[in-house]
């Protein structure tokens, strides 16, 4: 359900030193990125920020300075979760890296990245409304959604213009957007979000999928972590076919690789929460619906080429840094990203 009350968090340039409004706001994002000022040292930065917490969305506008931001492989090991994040560009224009996909975006554009991968932008002074939606409630395949990272939706066109001025409307009337108003307004952006994103990058990137398809997809998606996931288990909850099923998912590499596939991510996303202790690979291997600790680091290593035991190692770095995340009392945008849901 929705929440009865919204959670706000806000950052006030004029009431702050500019070295204060800096760690203010370096805390305040680093959930998100590590924000390092464009220039030298703080003497023109300046930032801005509102966000609120709508139980099943976050949706926040900024002013600040420029600067450039990271979200490191790091980091996205530390903070553990797999939203979007949906940036109108009201003012300002951005350079970024969005895991290898280099692309800009202008005053208007909205640019699309997922918190499950790694980028990088440096931004002019900005005036940016930013909306962040757990994955799950995005209307399109989960493949769709993977290609995602990077995508801009320009901000002259149509869809564009439409998507911008609901963003710009959210954000302005989020302070009313308690209990079932919230749950509301949640259906409402994942619908227009949706849309937006998919009819902007399907032309170029002919990715959407066949209903049909799309139903299984959602249905594998909550069901990663049953270990009886499996063909036969589809062909019976969707009375199909086993030829039938091979059929829907031949143009995706097979239905087999397909839930390895979705596996394998959903563990790249747990590594830090099993520790690093003895028995951490058979714990992931489980928590994530593989039958065996063999099994799993077989497809592990193969997928991402390092052992599972090596990555969790190497994700210690990433638990110190989200340790150190929820130490401070200026960043509450962990606390709001690990809790939120998707409409029912």
């Amino acid at each position: 359900m929705a929440t009865e009350t919204i959670e706000q968090q806000t950052i006030h340039s004029s009431q702050l030193s500019r070295q204060d409004n800096y760690e203010q706001w370096r805390m305040a994002v680093a959930s998100l990125f590590d924000a390092t000022p464009s220039g030298d040292g703080l003497d023109e930065f300046r930032a801005d920020l509102v966000s609120y917490n709508l139980g099943h969305f976050l949706i926040g506008r900024s002013s600040a300075s420029a600067q450039r931001f990271v979200r490191s492989r790091e980091r996205v090991a530390a903070t553990g979760v797999d939203h979007l994040l949906i940036q109108l560009y009201v003012k300002g224009e951005c350079a970024y890296n969005a895991d290898g996909g280099v692309a800009k975006g202008a005053a208007g554009d909205i640019v699309c990245f997922d918190l499950s991968r790694p980028m990088q932008s440096q931004a002019t002074d900005m005036d940016i409304v930013s909306l962040i939606l757990p994955r799950s409630m995005i209307r399109l395949t989960p493949r769709v959604i993977d290609g995602l990272h990077g995508a801009r939706v320009d901000g002259s066109s149509t869809l564009g213009v439409l998507l911008g001025e609901h963003m710009l409307s959210m954000a302005k009337i989020a302070p009313r957007l308690a209990g079932p108003d919230g749950k509301l307004a949640a259906e409402v952006a994942s619908a227009i979000v949706s849309s937006g994103l998919s009819a902007a990058v399907a032309a170029e990137r002919e990715a959407l999928m066949d209903v049909n398809l799309q139903t299984i997809q959602i249905f594998i998606e909550r069901n990663l972590t049953n270990p009886s996931l499996s063909a036969d288990m589809i062909t019976r909850h969707f009375a199909l076919s086993r030829s039938a099923l091979y059929r829907l998912f031949e143009p995706v590499g097979g239905i087999a690789d397909y839930i390895r596939e979705r596996r394998l991510k959903l563990a790249y996303l747990k590594l830090t929460s099993v520790g690093s202790s003895r028995g951490a690979v058979a714990k992931l291997a489980y928590a994530t619906g593989f039958a065996s600790e063999n099994a799993f680091s077989r497809a592990f290593q193969q997928h991402f080429g390092i052992r599972p035991s090596e990555a969790i190692r190497n994700a210690e770095a990433g638990i110190r840094l989200k340790s150190d995340l929820g130490t401070s009392d200026v960043n509450r945008m962990q606390g709001w990203l690990d809790k939120l849901r998707a409409t029912p």
